[in-house]
Parts: C-alpha cells; structure tokens; sequence
C-alpha cells in the first residue's frame, strides 16, 4: 500500500513538471497574433490604354488613374461629391466663376507640394490642340476652353486663372449645375508640369511617375501587373489602410473566374455568365447599377452603312432580351433609348430620366425589312457582307455571333466576325477600319449631357462618324441654360433624332456586379463602373 501511494506522488509530481514545461493556456491567449497584411488584388481585363489622366478616354485605364490621382473633388463611399484636393469653393453671383482653396496638406507621391499651377498646367494641356487628347470635351465648359482647343483663342484667354500657390479661379462659359461632378473626372486630375515635359516616357515607370492620389506606382510589369502601394503623402493618407495594391492583366472572363475561385484574386468585376452564375446566391457577389450602355457603333461614312434605312434596320431587327437573357444571361437592361437609368430627371427629381421620357425606340422587324428593301436590299440581296468587330473576350464573341445569326435570319444578311485584342481594337476602330463595331460608355456625372455629348462630332469623329447640327444645336443650348424643363425637353429631343438616325445599335444598359472575398472591406463600386479601394481593408 506505501509503495503505491509512493508511485502515485512520483507520478502527480512528474506530471507537474511536465506541464510547467508547456506554455499556460492564459499565456498561450495572450500571444500577439500576426498582422493581416493589408493587401488586395485585384483583376483588369487588360492593361491601361493610358496612364495619363491627361489623355484618358478609357474606362480600363480610369479604374487606375481614379486610385493613383485625386482631383479638387471626388466621390466618397456613398458616391457624393466631396472636396479631396480642395478645400471647397466659392462662387459668384453669376454662378460661373469658381475661386477653389487648395488644401495645406496636399502634396505629390515625391513630397513636393501640389499647386494651383498644376491644375493650371494639366487643363490647359488638355486643351491645347496640340496635346491632341480625347477627352478635350470635358473641359469645354471653361471659358474658352473650345476656343483654346479649335485654336480660336489663345492659352491665356482660357478661363483658368493662379491667384497664388494655393488659390484657382475657374470661370465658366455657362453656369453648370455638375460642374462639381465634372471635377470628378479624370480630365480634370493635376499633372506636374516638370514631370510631364522631363520625360516623355514619364509613365512608361515606376520611378518616373508621380501622382497625387491614396495610391502610387510601384513596379510596372508590362502585360502582366501593376503593383501599387499606399502613397504616405496623400492628403487623406490616415484613413488609408491597404498598403498595397496590386493589378493583375486577366483579359479572359474564364480566366478571371478561376483565379477568384482559387483564391489568386481578391476582386473579380469582369464577370462572365457562368460567374453570375455560380455566385448568384452568394455574398460574394455585388450588384451596382453604372450610368452606361453597351451599343455598336457603326461606320455612317461607309456604304451601305451611309444610308440611315440601312442603319435602323439593323437595330430594329434585334432582340435585345434575348441578347441579355439568354446570350450572355446577364442583369442587364434592354436599352430602347441612349440614356441610362440610374440618371435623375431635371424636373421630376424624385423620379428618373429614363423612366418620365420612356423608350425612344422598339423593335420591329418587319419595318426592319421595309426599311432595308426601300434602302435596295429587299431580303438582303445584294447587301454587302457585314464585318462584325468585336474584342477577343468569350462575351463579345457571343454577342456578336447572336447579331449575326439575328440579321441572317430575319434580314437575309451575311456577315462575319473579327476580333481584335484591346490595344489594337481601339487603333482599328480609330483608323475606320470596321462595319459596326463593339463600344460602350458610362457616363462620368448624373446628368443626361454626359451619355449624350458622346455622340457629337468633336468625340465621335474616330468612332462612329456620324454629324448631325440639329442634334449639337440642341446639346449647346442645354449648356447655355440652368432651365432644367428646357433642358429635359432638349435631350428627349436630341434623343429621338439618335433613334432617328441610329448612328448606333443600343444594345443594353449597364448593371455592373462584381465579386469580392468576404474578409476585404470598404470596397466601392461607384456609378461610373470604378472600383474605389481608398476605403477598402483586409479583416
């Protein structure tokens, strides 16, 4: 019995010596547990067309530039305008001169101080003709600013005047109630004049560029990534938590989705049916209506396509529902206007544009073959075969293999397809080298002008080609009044001479979705389709 009682002590004992070796629960809770690295990657479809906001007409290359530069204004998280580089503004009586306080704390991703002479600097080299940039229109609400870019006025009769280092007077040709909203886009960034005019190819690398935004560049590898890291001189810096962002080239939609299913990615918004598809109960998956359209452009100086008869029955003869539903089997609307929803009416402000004017145009295919045979192709014959353009993702091929067998079948024409990949997709279309060709647009600010001044000679010249002066007539009065009844009753009108003339084929109206890991936060998909990570964070 002792010796047992011995044995069980020398046992309790050794088992305590043990346990003491061992770290104690409670010191086991009380470890640091490791950071969680505040990265996100997120996926392009491509790499940008630009990487200067001066130049930029790119949707790709706006979801860039809108996390590497800051404008006076920006977009917060519920999508309203709010100062970011500004302070805030004052306005005259007239309410078209702008005088904006630049803040004390804004300076560039090398430190130095952002000024009133950038912004100075980068409008006007915007405007100057030879620049050359697309987005020259953005900015022809500025006095002068036309003048400027049709060499009708001199630099210095634009108006854009440096009060000091910190102070930009901005006066305007017509009082412009978005003028705000216009302050959002990337036209409107600053550019440092040393830094454009040193090098040529200033954003061509990482230690050449330099922006102003919650992001700056850090590696640039071509076709491949962009890598990007949190800029410590942004003016909103302590509320930025990633501290790298990184942007990976998928082109393919398939691809895209299996790199979010295996965990490659953070953020997928290049979705393909079968993603909406997979996703469509899940959390992951987000859904934001975009003030944009997808359409085809097609070439009006190129016979037959010259012929507006030829045009609308191209358009009328398509099943746009069936396009959405079944082809690419998206929440997409069927478009029958030019102007999206998610845009409010001037007058009616509690209701949208879309919904007070209604549609503008249906469907209709036996006026589509009236429209063709009284054109001299009655059942197609002798109408030219159809050069179909579209880029090389799956969804722009099955879109236009469904207009292709639309127009077969219910006009008699044949056409075929080509695919070009994105860089040199847009030159060919510039070029004029297409029958009717793949486009959209989201617009830039909650106004009807925005998805409407697209289709003026000035911006489509190197798309669809198409010039009407009632149509322009109409647009420049609705920026020479604050009249919103005129305005509304303008752009119904300027909408019907679209449907009219049908310039383009309005296939459906933008509602974006994206995907996104359930432990990153704060991301922000705003009206104009961008992905906003300044308030995003990994939990």
């Amino acid at each position: 019995m002792k010796k047992l009682v011995v044995l069980l002590l020398i046992i309790t004992f050794l088992v305590s010596m043990l346990a003491g070796c061992g770290p104690k629960a409670s010191d086991a809770m009380n470890e640091p547990s490791q950071p969680i690295e505040q990265k996100v990657i997120y996926a392009l479809s491509g790499e940008p067309e630009t990487l200067d906001p001066t130049l930029n007409i790119y949707s790709r290359s706006s979801k860039v530039l809108q996390n590497l530069f800051r404008g006076l204004y920006k977009l917060d998280q519920n999508g309203n305008t709010v100062p970011a580089i500004a302070e805030g503004y004052e306005i005259d009586a007239t309410n078209t001169i702008y005088t904006f306080k630049i803040r004390e704390n804004a300076k560039w991703s090398d430190g130095k101080p952002v000024t009133a002479q950038d912004f100075e600097y980068a409008w006007k080299r915007v405007l100057d003709p030879k620049t050359a940039s697309g987005a020259s229109f953005y900015l022809y609400y500025i006095k002068n600013g036309k003048a400027y870019n049709e060499e009708k006025a001199n630099p210095e009769d634009v108006g854009i005047k440096v009060i000091d280092d910190r102070t930009l007077e901005v006066t305007l040709e017509n009082p412009t109630p978005y003028f705000l909203d216009l302050l959002c886009v990337t036209a409107y960034f600053p550019v440092r004049k040393d830094i454009v005019e040193g090098n040529e190819f200033w954003t061509k690398s990482a230690s050449t560029y330099v922006c102003n935004g919650p992001f700056m560049l850090a590696e640039i590898k071509e076709k491949e990534k962009y890598i990007l890291k949190k800029n410590p001189y942004y003016v909103d810096a302590d509320e930025v938590k990633l501290e790298t962002l990184e942007l990976l080239f998928l082109e393919s939609s398939e691809s895209e989705l299996a790199a979010y299913v295996n965990d490659e990615i953070h953020i997928s918004d290049n979705l393909s049916p079968e993603a909406e598809a997979q996703f469509r109960s899940s959390p992951e998956l987000f859904l934001e209506p975009t003030i944009g359209m997808l359409y085809f452009d097609i070439n009006c100086v190129k016979k037959p396509f010259d012929d507006i008869r030829v045009r609308k029955a191209l358009s009328l003869s398509i099943n746009r529902e069936q396009i959405v539903k079944n082809i690419i089997q998206s929440v997409d609307v069927p478009a029958f206007g030019f102007v999206p929803f998610g845009i409010p009416h001037g007058v009616q402000t509690d209701k949208e544009y879309r919904d007070v004017v209604g549609n503008i145009f249906t469907e209709n295919i036996d006026e589509a073959k009236k429209l063709l045979a009284d054109a001299g192709y009655p059942d197609g014959k002798g109408m030219p075969k159809i050069m179909i353009t579209v880029r090389t993702s799956q969804e722009t091929k099955d879109i236009a293999q469904a207009l292709q067998g639309m127009w077969k079948q219910n006009l008699g024409i044949d056409s075929e397809i080509q695919t070009f990949e994105s860089k040199v997709y847009w030159t060919e279309l510039s070029n004029g080298n297409f029958d009717v060709a793949y486009d959209g647009w989201t617009g830039d600010y909650p106004d009807p002008m925005t998805n409407l001044d697209i289709f003026e000679t000035v911006f489509n010249e190197e798309t669809n080609r198409w010039s009407n002066s009632e149509y322009e007539r109409l647009l420049q009065e609705n920026r020479e009044t604050a009249d919103q009844a005129k305005r509304m009753e303008n752009f119904a009108k300027a909408e019907r001479i679209l449907a009219d003339e049908m310039p383009i084929i309005p296939l459906y109206y933008f509602n974006d979705t994206y995907l996104c890991k359930p432990n990153v936060k704060g991301v922000i998909k705003n009206y104009i389709g961008h992905i906003i990570l300044e308030y995003a964070y990994v939990e």
